[in-house]
């Protein structure tokens, strides 16, 4: 008899991650991380990861990649990387394939992940029940949003690339920041400030030098000033973008934060001036006082929505 083993890969901007699940059970075991930079493709790391695990073919396979889906491919958004339903199969071999947004696989592994890997930033003023709408922003080489939603006994994510849509900062003193990254680029996205690129960005634009995200966020942990003033600056421009959504959404189930550079900005979350900018919405302010946001700490909490999205679309 076949075996019914679901794959669920997750490939963001620098890394991919793949496990095998039995049913809802992951395997631990075969839990591994991929640096992309090592590899001409994703089929590629598909194959060595078969080979390491000792798994000729699966019943199931759930990807999610960091880019728009269009039919049955996928394009990388900050990679040279393309992909098909088609070329999934023939190396996995399994019957089901489905290829999905990253962060749609964060919104389906939702319901996995338990009090453990989820860290309070701000609990809001509004009791929330499960069936409500949820938002998803991940932070890491990119950025993207999606919706959550509960439809009958399902679990609905659309697909969503928010991380390119205009950046727009009420604050004087923010807009003066982003006139000077504009000067190199007129249109400035929210990926432009909500990430990785967007941490080196803003350090070049306040501190005058060139330095990676690591080290800024590096530097702004032990002390450093400067470094503190862009750790700052990212985290007051994530509460007013998510304070947007959050009216567009009405996400009362949570909005929910995930990947690196949304655990590297932690203590700035939890500050203030994020909470201000969440909440400036001029008579709207009190009504932003409503929403809850947490952290998520799992690293392969996108790992699980693959599985339960192959779960829910294949029984």
């Amino acid at each position: 008899m076949k075996n019914q083993l679901c794959l669920a890969a997750d490939i963001g901007g620098t890394n991919t991650r793949i496990a095998l699940f039995d049913s809802e059970v992951l395997l631990e075991d075969t839990c591994m991380t991929y640096s992309n930079n090592k590899y001409d493709s994703f089929e590629t790391i598909l194959a060595d990861y078969l080979d390491l695990v000792s798994i000729s073919s699966v019943t199931y396979a759930g990807i999610a990649a960091a880019g728009p889906i269009e039919g049955k491919s996928a394009k990388m958004t900050n990679l040279s990387w393309s992909f098909s339903e088609g070329s999934i199969a023939s190396i996995t071999g399994a019957e089901h394939v489905g290829i999905i947004n990253d962060l749609q696989a964060q919104g389906y592994g939702l319901t996995s992940l338990d009090s453990s890997q989820v860290e309070s930033i701000r609990i809001g003023t509004h009791n929330s029940n499960p069936n409500e709408t949820k938002l998803v922003c991940g932070m890491g080489t990119g950025f993207n949003a999606a919706p959550v939603f509960k439809v009958g006994q399902k679990t609905f994510v659309p697909p969503s690339e928010a991380g390119h849509s205009q950046i727009s900062l009420a604050d004087k003193n923010y807009r003066s920041i982003l006139n000077n990254i504009a000067s190199e680029n007129s249109f400035i996205s929210v990926e432009d400030i909500l990430s990785g690129r967007g941490i080196e960005n803003v350090g070049a634009a306040l501190c005058g030098k060139t330095e990676t995200a690591a080290q800024i966020m590096q530097k702004a942990s032990q002390g450093d000033e400067n470094s503190k003033k862009v750790a700052q600056f990212i985290a007051s421009s994530a509460g007013s973008f998510f304070g947007d959504l959050a009216l567009i959404l009405l996400p009362f189930g949570g909005i929910f934060l995930i990947g690196g550079v949304a655990r590297s900005l932690k203590e700035h979350l939890n500050s203030e001036d994020f909470t201000k900018a969440f909440c400036n919405k001029g008579r709207f302010s009190k009504f932003n006082r409503r929403f809850s946001i947490y952290l998520v700490l799992d690293d392969f909490a996108a790992l699980k929505g693959c599985n339960n999205f192959m779960m829910q679309n294949n029984h």
